[in-house]
């Protein structure tokens, strides 16, 4: 399991709707799944899921750290009762981001269960590789980043892979066959209690020095 995320009983300024729909166009937020950063814990990793103004389904990551990581990658700043301030980022362009995505991909792992008893939105799996599941996921260098994509290496059992992580903005069904199941045979899946028969494509993963 990838661990407990805590959460806290906070006021934040501005609110996490407020971030949604300014920064991520989610007219409704509906709820969010977190990973946990394994390493250090410091960084918060949250997937806000809301609805957009076409009531599309659609998926904003984000990453909440004490410091700001990078300008470019900021959205804005939080006022956290507990914490403080804290720097909210797309978290494609948060190496600890990247890399617990990553890691839950190719080890299987789930998500973060929260602290307080509530329970995520989406539930998510990785579905495996074959490094699962000893593999031991070092640092991440990002190259290009957008807020659908990251681009970059990471180092995997003490070897460098280059890779691409795709988080597809809009959350749609999971394939069973054809092209793009076997094009994302690396990726998370997702599950809800409301609907448990559908799967989502939540994220995807390629290696760019090797053939799928």
């Amino acid at each position: 399991m990838s661990g407990i995320a805590e959460i806290f009983d906070a006021q934040l300024n501005p609110g996490k709707e407020e971030v949604a729909r300014i920064y991520g166009g989610l007219n409704t937020l509906l709820g969010s799944y977190r990973l946990v950063d394994t390493v250090d814990g410091e960084v918060g990793i949250e997937v806000l899921i809301g609805r957009d103004i076409d009531n599309r389904l659609v998926q904003m990551p984000l990453s909440y750290r004490p410091a700001e990581l990078a300008p470019e990658h900021t959205l804005t700043e939080i006022e956290h009762s507990v914490l403080g301030r804290r720097w909210v980022s797309n978290a494609l362009g948060d190496p600890v981001a990247v890399r617990e995505f990553i890691r839950t991909i190719l080890t299987g792992d789930d998500g973060a269960t929260y602290s307080n008893g509530t329970t995520p939105l989406v539930d998510i799996r990785g579905a495996g590789s074959y490094y699962a599941p000893e593999a031991r996921i070092g640092e991440v260098k990002l190259e290009e980043v957008t807020r659908q994509r990251a681009v970059g290496t990471v180092v995997i059992n003490d070897l460098v892979r280059s890779f691409v992580l795709r988080l597809p903005g809009i959350l749609g069904e999971k394939k069973s066959s054809g092209v793009d199941y076997d094009a994302a045979r690396m990726h998370l899946r997702g599950t809800s209690e409301e609907a448990p028969e559908k799967v989502l494509r939540v994220a995807e993963l390629f290696w760019r020095d090797m053939e799928r």
